[in-house]
């Protein structure tokens, strides 16, 4: 049995950056809901949601 190095620090790097994408989007969000700026709350949180459902269909299919 063999590890494939590359494809597992590929999969390392893009789980990374999904992650700071998300975070970075709700953090946003949050900020804007803080502020009393409801449209730019809402299309963070729906970057949000669109970044979650994606990668469930990635997982379930």
């Amino acid at each position: 049995m063999t590890i494939k190095w590359e494809a597992l620090l590929q999969v390392f790097g893009a789980t990374l950056l999904v992650t700071l994408v998300l975070v970075t989007l709700f953090v946003f969000g949050i900020r804007a809901l803080s502020s009393g700026k409801k449209v730019p709350a809402v299309a963070s949180f729906a970057g949000c949601v669109a970044v979650v459902l994606y990668g469930l269909s990635l997982i379930v299919f």
